[in-house]
């Protein structure tokens, strides 16, 4: 263990720590213990627009009890607009660009009676002995109900280019600690949970649904004990070091590229 290493303490995780933990443990020692991390991005700041948006949007519609309302999204957008003064009018990741992706997305017709929860935020106990939490927000939940079966169907919104495989999808973190989240919360009502990633850009959709979400809660409480008694936090140099903040401290061997 590096000498300058130090324990950090975990009292709560998210989708988003454990996977840069997965990528890499040093990283994520330098984020959570060290509290260097990386700065918003364009990206990030466009991504966070087009969610306010739709969170307001989709409130709008379960208030009015209507599926589509082209007015009621204008609205939403134009109000968002001042919280995102770096976002420019026109170009890549514009004011313009996210008008494509929100007409897209409002093109389809939303339930108000089967739509849950909207940015449903939570923080979860996880043990019971033991002070850590599982803390996030899910962008979206529906009902699906069927002849046969119903299920909760988790719906998140991505902004960005890149596009998951099925099976990326069967493995990705995310997917999986949402899935445990949402099972923990609504077990005594929904065992069935889907997952479905919807891409703004393009209007794409990838789903993963399961009928035993408590294996993924065991995947997860696995990974939080690693986590936990993690106390050296190995580097893992790749290509991902070029673009970490604390790489002049990490000071990783890199290959040539």
């Amino acid at each position: 263990m590096a000498t300058d290493i130090k324990p950090v303490e975990l009292k709560s995780v998210s989708a988003s720590k454990l996977r840069l933990y997965l990528q890499c443990p040093r990283r994520y020692y330098y984020a959570y213990g060290e509290g260097i991390f990386q700065e918003e991005s364009p990206s990030t700041r466009f991504g966070s627009y087009i969610h306010a948006v739709i969170e307001d949007y989709c409130k709008a519609l379960v208030a009015a009890g209507v599926s589509r309302d082209m007015e009621k999204l204008y609205s939403a957008a134009n109000s968002r607009k001042k919280e995102f003064p770096g976002i420019p009018e026109t170009g890549d990741m514009s004011f313009f660009e996210a008008d494509v992706f929100l007409n897209r997305f409002a093109s389809k017709a939303i339930n108000p009676e089967t739509l849950y929860a909207v940015e449903k935020a939570f923080d979860i106990p996880f043990y019971d002995n033991e002070k850590v939490s599982l803390t996030g927000r899910i962008d979206r939940m529906d009902i699906i109900s069927g002849k046969d079966i119903s299920a909760l169907h988790i719906i998140d919104y991505k902004t960005g280019k890149n596009e998951l495989s099925e099976e990326e999808l069967k493995a990705d973190i995310q997917m999986k600690f949402y899935i445990c989240a949402a099972f923990i919360l609504y077990r005594k009502h929904h065992k069935n949970i889907r997952f479905t990633l919807a891409y703004l850009r393009d209007g794409n959709e990838l789903s993963f649904e399961t009928s035993r979400p408590e294996i993924f809660c065991g995947e997860i409480e696995c990974l939080i004990r690693e986590l936990a008694s993690d106390n050296s936090y190995a580097k893992r140099p790749g290509p991902l070091c070029r673009h970490c903040p604390a790489i002049k401290l990490c000071k990783p061997e890199l290959k040539n590229e």
